[in-house]
């Protein structure tokens, strides 16, 4: 443990610097996780012997602090799976991780870019559902400027909603990351606000704008939905009296 907390990142560098020896430079990481104790790591061996039959990928998500990241509500449907998930809270791991396809023949994949394989049956009825939310998908991405697309999602199954980068661009922990470096120049990076079709706030807000779609509580319930996945995901908001008003708004109508 004392021989990684010291040459840890030199290690990780290696990944990208020394293709040939890439594997060998893996075997010697240790990563944080889902299941492992506060203080503790695993190695990549060791992640992989604990995955069930089921699971086909080794999946990890980058952030700053565990604490806040193994509650995140993209993690839901991996803990309901009792599957692991790396918690890379290390700067260097947003940069060089990405560059490590996979493992020992096991791919490695962004848990918060990633759903898990459903079954027909999960799909069809998902798709379903869908189909049903799309004039409260086109309101939401109307009045929420921030978003760039609205959809329902599987992942979550405790939470309302959450936030997911789109394909191809900058997550948020990266995004977070750049700006304290000074290195970031350009406009955050409108994400995709899912929404969990289960969660009674989903419902509740479905249904206010089947009733009517101009109603206030609609865009104020939709928006304080995407700024809960904004406080989940780690970010900052940019005017929380607004968000305590809407709280405030929407408890005492």
């Amino acid at each position: 443990m004392t021989f990684h907390d010291e040459l840890g990142n030199f290690l990780k560098e290696g990944l990208g610097r020394d293709w040939n020896n890439r594997e060998a430079l893996a075997d010697l990481l240790l990563f944080q996780s889902v299941k492992t104790e506060p203080g503790k790591r695993t190695t990549l061996a060791q992640y992989l012997e604990a995955m069930p039959e089921d699971q086909k990928e080794i999946f990890y998500l980058t952030g700053e602090q565990r604490s806040a990241m193994e509650h995140a509500p993209s993690l839901e449907i991996y803990r309901e799976r009792g599957w692991d998930v790396l918690l890379l809270t290390e700067p260097i791991d947003e940069f060089v991780i990405p560059g490590l396809p996979d493992y020992k023949g096991k791919p490695l994949k962004a848990a918060d870019r990633t759903v898990p394989e459903q079954s027909p049956e999960e799909k069809a009825r998902l798709e379903a559902a869908s189909q049903g939310f799309t004039p409260l998908f086109e309101t939401l991405k109307s009045r929420i400027q921030e978003v760039k697309e609205v959809r329902l999602s599987s992942r979550m199954k405790e939470s309302p909603a959450c936030l997911v980068p789109d394909e191809g661009a900058m997550g948020a922990s990266l995004e977070r990351l750049l700006r304290k470096m000074g290195r970031s120049t350009e406009e955050p990076s409108k994400r995709i606000l899912e929404l969990n079709p289960e969660h009674p706030l989903v419902k509740t807000l479905q249904g206010l704008h089947e009733q009517n779609a101009g109603d206030e509580k609609v865009e104020n319930l939709g928006r304080l939905l995407y700024e809960e996945a904004l406080i989940a995901e780690g970010s900052r908001l940019e005017d929380p009296s607004a968000f305590i008003r809407r709280i405030n708004a929407l408890v005492n109508p």
